[in-house]
C-alpha cells in the first residue's frame, strides 16, 4: 500500500506545470451568432398537405407514408402504417378513397398474407374501414387484386394464414357481398379445398380431408368453414328473392327498345314503377294512382321454355340446359355429400338407432345444425330457380337423389337432445372464443324443427304420407305444440315456419289423419294457451291463408274445425289494440264472403263500430289506415236493415270528421249494391 502511495506522488511531480497569461474578461465564451438557412422543397411541402392537419396520422405521416410503410420487413413498422391509414379514414377519409384508392388497395391488401398474425389482423381491420368508406363501386375495379390475395391466403402453405382466411372472407362478406356474390364461381372450388378434395378430377363429388394441424379437430375446423359457407348462400338468396338490389354484370336486362332481330321483343317501352306513385288507400281529395302493369311481364322469356319438348332419360333436363342451372346442381352435388359424410363421424355410436331421443354432443350437435340449415339453403336456391324458370326437373332430382340418404342417415334418429354435461360446459365456455359455434339448446329444438322442414320439403305429397316417418314428424310436432313454452323468439319462428309449410304450402291437397289431428291441436291451444301476441298474430294469419288461399285444402280439413274460431274472430275488433298484418286477415275473410265469420261480424257490429275510434292499431304506417281496413271490412256485412240503421243514428262520436263521412259514404255504397 505504502509503496503505491510513493509511486503516485512522484508521478503528480513529474508532470510539467503550464502557465500562461489568462484571457481577458467577456472573451472566455462560446460564440453563438452563427447564421442559419433553412432548407425548403416545396414538393415535398405539397406532398405532405401540412395545410389540412387531418390529413396527417398521429406521427405526422401522409397517407402514402404510412402505406410505404407496409413495404418494410419489420411487423412494428406495419402495424404502425396500418394504425396511420385507420386514423386518416376516421378524420379524412377522402384522402385514400379519392386520391390514394389504388395504391392503399394493392398496400393493404399485400400484408393479408403477411406471416406474423398482427399484421394480418390489423389489415384486415384496415380493409374494412377501407370499404366502408368507399362505395362498392368504387372497389369494383379493384376486386380482382383482393380476390387474388383471398385465394391465395385459403391455398397458403401456412396453417395459420388459412385460418385467417376466414376473417378476410368474413370482411368481404360484410362490406363487399354484391361483389362475392358475382365472383362466387372463383372463390367456392379454393373455399371447399379447405375442408375436402374431390374424389375423381371429372366430377363434382367430394370428399373429406383431415384438419390442419393437431390444435383442433377436424369437427371445429370444418364447423368454421361451414359458417362462412351459410353467410354465402344467405347471400345468394337474398338477391335472388329480391331483397337487395343485386344485379350481375352480364345479366340480360328487360328490353328498352325494340328490337328487330328479336321476334319475340316487346313492342312497348318498359316503364320503371319506382317513378309511380302508388297510393291504395282512397282519398276523395287526392287522386289514387294504381299499377296497371306488372312488371314481370316486360321480362323477355328464354327460348327453350317457349319450345319446350318433352324431356327422356337419355336426353339432358332443361335444368341442363341452362347456365344458372348446371350452377346450382354442380353446388348440390359437391356439398350435399360433404355434408352426409360430417354428420357421419360425428352422429352417436347406438346400434340401428333403436332408442329414441338420441344423446348429441356438443360438436354433433353443431354439425347436425350447420348441415340442416345449408341442406335447407340449398332447396330455397332449388325452389327459387323452379319458380324462375317454371321448371321443377331440379326438384324432383334432388328429391330422388337425397331423400332416401336423409331418412337413413338423419332422420332415423330422430328427435335428437343434446347431453346436459355438454351444455353446461358449453355455457362455461369463453363466449368470445371464436371456436364457441352456436348455441344449442338442450332438446336440439332448432335441430329438430328443421328435420322437420326438410323432410317435409323432400317429400312431395307427404300430407298423405302413411309412413312412419311423416307419423313421426307429426307427433314430435304436434307434442311441441301443445307444450309451446319457448322464450325464444327464434325458436317460435321455426315453429311457425314448419306448421305453415307443413299445414298451408305446397301442392298437396290431400290430407290424413295425423296432418288434421295437428291442426286441431294448434286451434286449440291458440283458443286455450297464453302464448306472446306475435305468435297468436301469426298463428291467425295461418289459418286465414288456409280458408282463404287454398279452398279445396280447407275442405280437406272439415269446415267444421273452423267454425268456433271464425265465430271468435270479431271480438278482436272490440279490443283496445289489433295488428294491421291480423285487421288485412280478417278482411280478406270478409272479401271472400265467410258465411260464418260475416255472421259473427254483424252480431258484434255495435261493439266493433263503438270501438272503432279508441282502438290502436299495432304497425300502422299512416294516419287512420286501421280505420280505413275497419270500414272497408264491415262493408261486406249483407244485412241492409244493420247498416240502414247506422247510417241513420250515426253512433261515430270517436271517429274525426273525415273518418264518419267515409263511413256513411261507404255504407251508403254498400246499401246501393243490395
Amino acid at each position: 500500500m505504502g509503496g503505491n502511495s510513493r509511486k503516485f506522488k512522484k508521478a503528480e511531480k513529474s508532470k510539467i506545470k503550464l502557465k500562461g497569461a489568462k484571457l481577458p474578461k467577456g472573451t472566455n465564451v462560446t460564440k453563438t451568432n452563427f447564421k442559419v438557412r433553412k432548407i425548403v422543397i416545396p414538393e415535398q411541402l405539397k406532398q405532405r398537405n401540412l395545410s389540412d392537419p387531418s390529413a396527417l396520422s398521429h406521427r405526422s405521416l401522409t397517407a402514402k407514408d404510412c402505406l410505404a410503410k407496409l413495404k418494410q420487413n419489420n411487423p412494428a413498422s406495419k402495424c404502425d402504417g396500418l394504425r396511420g391509414v385507420r386514423e386518416i379514414l376516421a378524420k379524412l377519409p377522402t384522402e385514400i378513397t379519392e386520391n390514394n384508392l389504388s395504391l392503399a388497395v394493392k398496400s393493404i391488401a399485400s400484408v393479408a398474407v403477411d406471416l406474423e398474425r398482427d399484421v394480418r389482423r390489423d389489415c384486415y381491420k384496415t380493409l374494412g374501414l377501407l370499404f366502408a368508406a368507399a362505395k362498392e363501386e368504387n372497389i369494383l375495379p379493384f376486386f380482382d387484386v383482393l380476390l387474388s390475395f383471398l385465394r391465395c391466403a385459403m391455398t397458403h402453405i401456412q396453417p395459420r394464414i388459412q385460418e385467417d382466411s376466414l376473417l378476410l372472407l368474413d370482411t368481404y362478406l360484410m362490406y363487399l357481398p354484391r361483389l362475392v356474390l358475382l365472383n362466387r364461381d372463383k372463390i367456392f372450388p379454393q373455399f371447399l379445398d379447405m375442408i375436402s378434395k374431390l374424389r375423381n378430377e371429372s366430377k363434382p363429388e367430394r370428399t373429406l380431408t383431415l384438419s390442419l394441424n393437431k390444435q383442433q379437430t377436424n369437427t371445429k375446423w370444418r364447423t368454421r368453414v361451414l359458417m362462412r359457407l351459410i353467410g354465402m348462400l344467405k347471400i345468394l338468396i337474398d338477391r335472388k328473392r329480391g331483397k337487395k338490389e343485386l344485379v350481375e354484370d352480364g345479366e340480360v336486362e328487360p328490353m328498352e327498345v325494340e328490337d328487330q332481330s328479336n321476334p319475340f321483343a316487346t313492342k312497348s317501352a318498359q316503364i320503371s314503377s319506382a317513378t309511380l306513385k302508388i297510393d291504395n288507400v282512397f282519398d276523395v281529395k287526392t287522386p289514387g294512382y294504381f299499377p296497371l302493369i306488372k312488371r314481370n311481364l316486360y321480362e323477355p322469356c328464354a327460348l327453350p321454355f317457349l319450345f319446350r319438348k318433352a324431356i327422356g332419360e337419355t336426353r339432358l333436363t332443361m335444368s341442363d340446359q341452362l347456365d344458372e342451372g348446371r350452377k346450382l346442381k354442380t353446388y348440390v352435388q359437391m356439398l350435399m355429400p360433404l355434408l352426409f359424410e360430417s354428420w357421419l363421424e360425428v352422429r352417436p355410436t347406438t346400434s340401428g338407432f333403436e332408442s329414441s331421443d338420441l344423446v348429441l354432443s356438443h360438436e354433433a350437435a353443431t354439425t347436425l345444425s350447420l348441415l340442416l340449415d345449408i341442406a335447407i339453403q340449398l332447396w330455397e336456391l332449388i325452389t327459387i330457380y323452379g319458380q324462375e324458370t317454371n321448371n321443377s326437373d331440379l326438384g324432383r332430382w334432388f328429391r330422388a337423389e337425397y331423400a332416401e340418404n336423409f331418412c337413413s342417415h338423419i332422420l332415423a334418429g330422430f328427435p335428437y337432445q343434446q347431453s346436459p354435461a355438454a351444455t353446461k360446459a358449453q355455457k362455461q365456455r369463453n363466449v368470445s372464443d371464436e371456436n364457441t359455434e352456436r348455441n344449442v339448446d338442450e332438446k336440439c329444438y332448432q335441430q329438430n324443427f328443421n328435420i322437420c322442414y326438410f323432410y317435409c320439403c323432400l317429400n312431395e305429397n307427404f300430407r298423405s304420407d302413411r309412413s312412419k316417418n311423416y307419423a313421426k314428424v307429426v307427433t314430435y310436432v304436434e307434442a311441441c305444440v301443445n307444450g309451446w313454452r319457448f322464450r325464444s323468439p327464434e325458436l317460435n319462428a321455426l315453429l311457425l315456419k314448419v306448421l305453415r309449410y307443413m299445414l298451408l304450402e305446397t301442392d298437396c291437397s290431400t290430407v290424413n289423419q295425423n296432418t288434421r289431428g295437428l291442426l286441431k291441436t294448434l286451434l286449440e291451444v291458440y283458443i286455450e294457451a297464453k302464448l306472446p301476441q306475435d305468435t297468436r298474430n301469426r298463428i291467425l294469419i295461418l289459418f286465414c291463408d288456409i280458408i282463404v288461399l287454398n279452398d279445396r285444402l280447407w275442405r280437406e280439413y272439415g269446415q267444421d274445425i273452423f267454425t268456433l274460431w271464425l265465430k271468435m274472430l270479431p271480438n278482436l275488433l272490440k279490443k283496445t289494440s289489433i295488428d294491421l298484418s291480423v285487421l288485412k286477415a280478417l278482411l280478406c275473410l270478409a272479401k271472400q264472403k265467410n258465411t260464418i265469420f260475416l255472421q259473427s261480424l254483424e252480431e258484434n257490429i255495435d261493439g266493433i263500430v263503438a270501438n272503432a275510434g279508441k282502438i290502436k292499431i299495432v304497425n300502422e304506417q299512416y294516419r287512420n289506415e286501421g280505420a280505413v281496413l275497419i270500414v272497408n271490412l264491415l262493408f261486406w256485412i249483407g244485412s241492409k236493415d244493420t247498416l240502414e240503421k247506422f247510417v241513420k243514428e250515426g253512433k261515430l262520436a270517436e271517429l274525426d270528421d273525415g273518418m264518419r263521412e267515409y263511413f256513411r259514404s261507404t255504407m251508403r255504397s254498400r246499401l246501393a249494391c243490395l
